[in-house]
Parts: structure tokens; sequence; C-alpha cells
């Protein structure tokens, strides 16, 4: 049962019938892994902490081997000046503590790679996958595929954010892995080479954390929509996507 410190706490989300108690209980004793700790995903990890993730018998891991730059400030609203130079993990977990403390964080300050990856992954109820990198997304995507895991892929470049849900091995979601997507269109590499505006991180972050929430709050009864790859224009507001089927004969899913 919630005690009354939780229902002041998260009483606004308690209010939806998508989380509701048993949906916070869920969210307490999720283990939610966010891998890339950028725009995207310290914001994400912001939300996450917000809602409780791992605030029980779960615990939410933050993975980045990288430190805080001058260049990230204008989009990655969790870090300033005071932690210039320092590890993003470190700097993440200092100030997701002063929101939340009862949330079970754990660091891993490293890059992910095909080595770490399945160790990462192993015990994760979901991977959100923030990283700027097609082929870190590559391997994250072949850990969670091999672990049976569901992936929620976010990026954000020049004016527009893409995202994606992916749980592959599901008969019900029928629908393919990263490597599909990528075989099939041309994805943007990073906002390093292709400039990004602060806001639409925010929006993508915005997005993938919804996912991710409702997700871990009713596995079973949410209804998202696996495999459907969403490109969202900031300049207009609009967003168009299409179904991504599994390639009969992708390496990696199939």
């Amino acid at each position: 049962m919630l005690n009354k410190d939780d229902i002041r706490r998260y009483s606004r989300q308690l209010l939806l019938e998508e989380i509701d108690e048993h949906g916070q209980q869920n969210l307490f004793n999720a283990h939610a892994v966010v891998i890339g700790l950028g725009g995207l995903g310290s914001l994400v990890a912001r939300f996450l902490v917000g809602a409780g993730v791992g605030a029980g018998a779960g615990s939410l891991t933050l993975v980045d081997g990288d430190v805080v730059d001058i260049s990230n400030l204008h989009r990655q609203a969790s870090f300033n000046e005071t932690y210039l130079g320092d590890l993003k993990t470190w700097a993440l977990h200092c100030e997701l503590n002063k929101v939340n403390p009862a949330v079970n964080l754990a660091i891993k300050s490293q890059f992910a790679d095909e080595t770490n990856l399945p160790d990462i992954v192993s015990a994760a109820t979901c991977v959100i996958d923030c990283t700027d990198s097609i082929s870190t997304r590559m391997e994250i995507n072949r850990a969670c595929v091999k672990a049976q895991i569901p992936l929620f892929i976010t990026a954000a470049s020049g004016l527009s954010w893409q995202s994606v849900n992916l749980q592959c091995g599901n008969s019900e979601t029928s629908c393919g892995c990263y490597h599909c997507l990528v075989s099939q269109i041309k994805v943007d590499e990073s906002c390093s080479s292709h400039g990004i505006l602060g806001p639409v991180v925010g929006m993508a972050a915005c997005h993938q954390a919804t996912q991710a929430l409702l997700f871990l709050a009713k596995r079973h009864l949410t209804k998202i929509q696996w495999g459907e790859y969403i490109v969202g224009n900031a300049i207009n507001g609009t967003t168009n996507s299409f179904h991504l089927p599994p390639l009969p004969n992708c390496e990696v899913c199939q």
C-alpha cells in the first residue's frame, strides 16, 4: 500500500487510470536502464525519477562514460557550469537525488558496447536508448533482442526528432528491430554533425519518457504502439509515422 507521503508526492499521476495505485507500485518495482545521459537521457531520467521509477524494490540505472562539456548546456537541462568536467553519471546522480531520494540509483560510468551491454541490460524491465550513435544503438538493439527486453529508442537532430518502441519476439507486436529499420531507411547520425535546438531535444525526451512510464506502470494493459516509427517536426508541430515490420532475413531478430 502507498503511504501518505507517497500519495502526496505522486497524487497528480495517481489520478490517471493509466497509472493509479497498482501502476505506481509497478513503477516503484521496475528496473529501468537509461543509456546515454545527454539532452535526451538526462531529461528522461528526471521524469522517471519524478514519477517514482525504482523507488521501491526496483532501480534506475544510468549509463554514460562522458563528462559535462560547456557545449552541452544549451540542451542538457539537468547540468550547469558547476559540473563542467565532471562525469555525467555523477552529476546527474547528484541532481536526481535532490528530486527524489527514495529512488535507488545505480550509475555505470562507461560507454555501452558489445562487451558490457549483456550485463547492463540483464535485469532490466526496459531499456531506454538515448545515445547519439547508430553503431551504439545497433549494439543496444542486439543485446535487447537477445535478452527479450523492451527497448525505447529516441533521437533528435536539426529541428526534428524520431522515436520507436521495440519489443521483438512478441507475436502480438509483430515489429522489427533497429537493425530492420536502418536496413530500410537513412537515419541521421547525431546532433554534433547536424546541429540541434535545445527544445527539440526536450520534445523528444517528453515523448520517450511518456512511453516508458506508461509501459512500466501497466506493462500488459497499456496499448503501447510497438514498432511505430514516429518522426516529429518541431517547426510545424506535426508527426508522421509508419509501422516497422520485421525483415524476413534480419540477422538480429529473425
